[in-house]
C-alpha cells in the first residue's frame, strides 16, 4: 500500500511566514521560494476501506506514520496505515469509516489505524475513549498495554483505555466480541466488561450515571490563597480539577489543592469512570483580600 505524507500544506504556511519587507531591520528581503503544493494521502488500494477524519473540535492533532510528528489537522483528511489522531482536553474528532461507519474520538484520546482491508478495519487505542459504529464494515479495536480486542460488525460499542493497562468495553447496541488473554467473551447490548492487562474479561454492570461528588467550601467568599477540594468518584475513575489530574484512591476518593487568585475563580471538576463516561461540576469562589472597614469608637464623646 502506497502513501504520500500530508505535511507539505503546513510547510507552505511556514514559507509564507518569512520576512517580506523588513521595515524594522532595514535589510532587503531575500528571494522567496514558491510554496510547495499541498500533499495528499495516497489513494487507497482498490476495494480497500477508506478512513477519513471528517470532523474536529478543539485541540486535535494528526501524525502520519509511526515516526512522524503530531501536527494540527486540516479537514477533510484521509488516514492511512499507522496514522494517528490525538485530542487534548476539550477536543474531539470523528473518523468516517467506509460508507456508513464512524469512530467518535473523545477528549484526551490517542488512536491509530492498524489495518485496512476490503471489509475490516482495525484501530489501536493508546489511551482515552472511542465510540465505534461499524456500519457495513467490521471494526476491531485493540488497546495498548492489554491483550484486549473488541470487535463488531453491527450495532455500536465503546472502548476505554486508562493508559495503565485497564480496558473497559461497553456494548451499546448489537453484540461485541471481546478477546483477551483469558479467552473470548460475547457482550450483548447494555453489557460491559473490563480487562486488566492480559487477564480474562470480567463482566460487570454498567452504572446508569457517573459518580461524582465534591465537598465545596461553605464560604463562597474567602481571603485564602488556596482551597483543598475533596470528593468521591467511582472506583478506577480519573478526576481532573481545572484541567489538572488529581490523585484518586482505590475507593474513588480524591483530594486536590486549588490555588485562588484575587477576584472571581471558576473551579471545575471532571470525572471519567472506568467505562470512559464523564461527569462535570463547577463552582465559583471569590477572593476578597481587602482589609475590613475600621469602625471608630467614640468613648466619652457626646
Amino acid at each position: 500500500m502506497s502513501r504520500a505524507p500530508a505535511r507539505a500544506a503546513f510547510a507552505a504556511l511556514f514559507a509564507l511566514a518569512g520576512c517580506g519587507s523588513c521595515a524594522f531591520c532595514g535589510e532587503k528581503p531575500g528571494p522567496v521560494s514558491p510554496p510547495a503544493p499541498a500533499a495528499r494521502a495516497a489513494t487507497p488500494a482498490p476495494g480497500q476501506i477508506v478512513v477519513q477524519l471528517s470532523a474536529a473540535q478543539g485541540d486535535v492533532q494528526v501524525r502520519h506514520g509511526v515516526r512522524g510528528a503530531f501536527s494540527p489537522v486540516q479537514l477533510p483528511l484521509p488516514l492511512g496505515l499507522d496514522d494517528s489522531i490525538r485530542t487534548a482536553a476539550g477536543g474531539s474528532a470523528t473518523m468516517k469509516v467506509g460508507t456508513d461507519g464512524s469512530i467518535e474520538v473523545r477528549e484526551r484520546t490517542e488512536v491509530s489505524v492498524r489495518q485496512l482491508l476490503s471489509d475490516r478495519v482495525r484501530f489501536r487505542l493508546e489511551r482515552g475513549r472511542i465510540g465505534a459504529t461499524p456500519g457495513h464494515t467490521t471494526v476491531a479495536v485493540e488497546s495498548s498495554g492489554s491483550s484486549a480486542v473488541a470487535e463488531a460488525s453491527t450495532g455500536s460499542f465503546a472502548v476505554f483505555n486508562d493508559g495503565k493497562g485497564l480496558v473497559a468495553v461497553v456494548a451499546d447496541a448489537g453484540e461485541v466480541k471481546l478477546t483477551s488473554g483469558g479467552g473470548d467473551t460475547l457482550l450483548a447490548a447494555g453489557e460491559g466488561a473490563r480487562i486488566l492487562g492480559d487477564a480474562a474479561a470480567v463482566r460487570e454492570a454498567v452504572p446508569r450515571s457517573v459518580l461524582l461528588k465534591v465537598a465545596w467550601p461553605e464560604e463562597k467568599v474567602t481571603r485564602v490563597a488556596s482551597v483543598t477540594l475533596r470528593g468521591e468518584a467511582g472506583p478506577g475513575a480519573a478526576v481532573w480539577v481545572n484541567g489538572k489530574e488529581a490523585q484518586v484512591a482505590a475507593d474513588g476518593r480524591f483530594e486536590a489543592e486549588v490555588p485562588l487568585a484575587p477576584g472571581v475563580n471558576s473551579v471545575s471538576v471532571t470525572s471519567m469512570d472506568r467505562f470512559g463516561r464523564t461527569a462535570d461540576v463547577e463552582e465559583t469562589l471569590r477572593v476578597d483580600r481587602r482589609p475590613p472597614p475600621v469602625k471608630a469608637q467614640h468613648e466619652g464623646w457626646q
